[in-house]
């Protein structure tokens, strides 16, 4: 960085100074404690910057202060030193210059760069090799890849290629001007221009292009082709419009479906809801809350359970059961509950929000029930035997379908949460929630649901 233009012009008659480069070639800026500011060029031109003193191995002495400040637009004020009152720096060591030597050395040409070469070459040998690879690039036919001894014509082909490639243009060019002449209905052969007259237009448009236009008073087809294909039109719309219907009228009765399904449901006295909450989300997860909830809302089971190990800090915080409520609640184990559960689920039919995950959990605690005392074969059957004697029913499907919220990413609806305060009993009354929601007549009685679906809120969707 230069802090100075050199002054070159004769000293003027009304100046005693001898040598202009100490003189101000204009009036200061602005000062700083009382130290001048210059704009860029006009500070004395014996004043150096601290980078330009370390460019010429000098240092600020102590106490050294500037003689006055350049002003730039990017770095600020930058202050200005006399190099006369500088000391010189202190010689580097051998071993220092050699590091620093070897920095600048370019890998490839071995040339000592005044600056630091930063990859496998300099950028003088960079321009070279990128040069040297245009020049290859000419002379590189662009069909074959054949390298010429000389530069290639603008086209980029050897002669070979060339007359490849104006064969192929002729060829479309061809083809342009038969489809462009004859009726493009299928099997019609009908003239409707003449070749002459396509010919003149696609010269006049260029032969060596790689696509024509036609004109626009050029027909496409005939009087009883375009006839015929306005009628296949009509038909393919007529068609389109139909499935559009069908599409439309099976939406509705699937909407219908559900909404007598969840209203059938809220009074079915076999239906129940079941909810868990367990360690994690993993496949080995336990099951420390069990809740089930009649139609009505009646609580049929609900209860803490002692997953027989710690419970993870990261599940605590979403459902808030931890090692001292189940501890403090003396809390019964899966397989002390067993017997009340199956009572409970008998002969109903159990509805669970996202029901994989909360199967799974009840398959790997019968699981681990029924290994107690059987091999882990014969227990995967048992527990395989006590789920099939089960019916099971999924809310969230239905529930996100009923909402609606599609997702192109996923091509389906998206699905929606669950809240209910991530305990057991909670997210049984939230499925209840669900259920009046969609059931809700939509005229007259729809008040009836109103206490029900005000437990649907937003949650996580997972039980988990």
């Amino acid at each position: 960085m230069s802090s100075t233009t050199t002054v070159t012009e004769r000293v003027p008659s009304s100046r005693t100074e001898t040598d202009l480069g100490q003189v101000a070639r204009e009036a200061p800026r602005d000062h700083i404690g009382g130290v001048p500011v210059y704009g860029w060029g006009k500070a004395p031109g014996h004043l150096r910057t601290q980078t330009q003193l370390g460019e010429v191995r000098l240092k600020l002495a102590e106490g050294q202060l500037p003689l006055a400040y350049l002003r730039l637009r990017k770095h600020g004020d930058v202050p200005l030193y006399d190099p006369a009152g500088a000391e010189k720096m202190t010689p580097l060591a051998s071993a220092v210059k050699a590091r620093m030597e070897k920095r600048r050395t370019c890998p490839e040409c071995g040339t000592v760069r005044p600056y630091i070469v930063r990859g496998k070459r300099c950028s003088s040998c960079e321009n070279k090799a990128y040069a040297e690879q245009r020049r290859l690039a000419a002379r590189t036919c662009r069909g074959c890849r054949e390298v010429a001894a000389r530069r290639l014509p603008a086209h980029g082909r050897c002669q070979w290629c060339r007359r490849a490639q104006l064969a192929a243009q002729r060829e479309k060019a061809a083809a342009w001007v038969a489809e462009v002449t004859v009726c493009a209905g299928e099997g019609c052969a009908v003239k409707l221009v003449t070749k002459k007259v396509a010919l003149a237009f696609q010269k006049s448009q260029g032969v060596d292009c790689s696509w024509w236009h036609r004109a626009a008073d050029w027909p496409r087809r005939c009087a009883p082709c375009t006839a015929a294909e306005e009628r296949r039109q009509a038909e393919q719309r007529a068609k389109w419009e139909l499935d559009a219907r069908e599409r439309r009228e099976g939406e509705r009765r699937a909407a219908q479906e559900r909404t007598d399904w969840a209203a059938a449901a809220l009074l079915d006295p076999t239906v129940v809801v079941l909810d868990t909450e367990t360690t994690g989300l993993h496949g080995e997860a336990r099951i420390v809350e069990i809740a089930v909830l009649s139609s009505g809302g009646e609580v049929l089971l609900d209860t803490l359970l002692d997953p027989g190990e710690p419970i993870p800090g990261d599940s605590s915080d979403i459902h808030g059961i931890t090692d001292a409520d189940v501890a403090g609640a003396g809390a019964p184990t899966f397989s002390e509950v067993l017997v009340r559960l199956a009572d409970v689920l008998t002969g109903k039919r159990v509805l669970i929000y996202n029901d994989v995950y909360d199967v799974e959990r009840l398959r790997y605690e019968l699981t681990l029930h029924y290994a107690r005392e059987q091999s882990l074969v014969e227990a995967r059957e048992l527990a395989a035997a006590w789920l099939d004697g089960m019916a099971f029913e999924d809310v969230m499907i239905p529930y996100s379908d009923w909402v609606g919220d599609w997702s192109d990413y996923h091509g389906g609806n998206r699905w929606q949460p669950l809240g209910g305060g991530h305990r057991a009993a909670g997210d049984c009354r939230a499925v209840l929630g669900c259920l009046a929601a969609m059931g809700r007549p939509t005229g007259a009685g729809a008040g009836a649901y109103e206490m029900a679906d005000a437990d649907a809120g937003s949650g996580d969707g997972t039980d988990g």
